[in-house]
């Protein structure tokens, strides 16, 4: 039986299929409520992007695992994952696509129903948990205080994206959008997804900026 999930994003609530395709990217991490600009060249990615199109125009993005082939291995990427859906694509004349993914809701990936030509996982819905709603305010605020701190000509994120950050009362979704645009090291962003307490998240990212801000790039 093919399960399936529904998630609210901001007033959008999206149903998030059971089962969906993953692209295997090296060193490659998309966070709920963040964008990725890709490029879609392959065949077999272009055969799972029509695929995507044609059902929810939804697709994990999976980060391979380090140091291993992924085209061999039975279990290529970190099973915590994000969904993401294709939000605008355009695709040009020689089969080629431009497309911006929308990160929709972190998942699990619990088997393989499809290896080739493109790879189909069996995921279930990670809803986030929070500990303390007391100290995912307090962090949250403090994020969104050290993040201004980096924002502006030559920092990391734009007076548009601050401004959002300010508007936005979900503790989960600010750590969220931090850390897509302030963490470019692979493997803690990785690390950062697979926090599910929304707390220890919170609390990871404002050492994060605070390192930033330390040494000088504020």
């Amino acid at each position: 039986m093919k399960l399936s999930y529904t998630v609210k994003m901001s007033n959008e609530e999206v149903n998030l299929p059971g089962s969906l395709p993953v692209m295997v990217l090296g060193g490659a991490t998309l966070f709920p409520r963040g964008y990725m600009p890709l490029f879609i060249f392959e065949p077999r990615y272009r055969a799972m992007l029509d695929y995507a199109l044609e059902r929810d125009r939804m697709f994990c993005i999976g980060h391979a695992r380090p140091g291993i082939d992924a085209d061999e291995s039975p279990d290529p990427v970190f099973p915590i994952t994000t969904v993401g859906l294709v939000r605008a694509c355009v695709t040009h004349p020689d089969g080629t696509s431009h497309l911006m993914l929308s990160g929709v809701e972190r998942v699990e990936i619990i088997g393989w129903e499809q290896h080739a030509p493109f790879r189909v996982a069996s995921v279930v819905a990670l809803p986030c948990r929070v500990s303390d709603v007391t100290a995912a305010t307090t962090s949250a605020l403090e994020l969104v205080d050290l993040s201004t701190r980096l924002c502006g000509k030559d920092q990391p994120i734009s007076e548009q994206l601050r401004s959002h950050l300010h508007c936005m009362k979900d503790p989960s979704a600010i750590a969220d959008m931090v850390a897509q645009s302030f963490v470019t090291d692979p493997a803690k962003r990785q690390r950062l997804l697979e926090m599910n307490d929304v707390v220890e998240r919170l609390a990871t990212l404002v050492d994060h900026l605070g390192s930033l801000l330390a040494r000088g790039e504020d």
